[in-house]
């Protein structure tokens, strides 16, 4: 995996938190996010986000990451 999670939150810029996957998905892809970064969002174990310093933790612990 070349990405690095930590930099994560500058593809979630404009997210209203708490956010789903789904709205982390499309301010990724609108914020011009690499596939893999979406893609990872997507397998992802929780349905919702209280911040971006969460997807940051969930996106380390994830498989393959950084």
């Amino acid at each position: 995996m070349d990405f690095n999670p930590e930099e994560a939150p500058k593809y979630l810029e404009g997210v209203d938190y708490p956010a789903s996957k789904e709205d982390l998905i499309s301010a990724a892809e609108t914020n011009g996010a690499p596939n893999e970064l979406v893609e990872m969002i997507g397998t992802l174990g929780r349905p919702e986000f209280s911040g971006p310093e969460d997807v940051v933790e969930e996106l380390q612990a994830a498989p393959g990451a950084g």
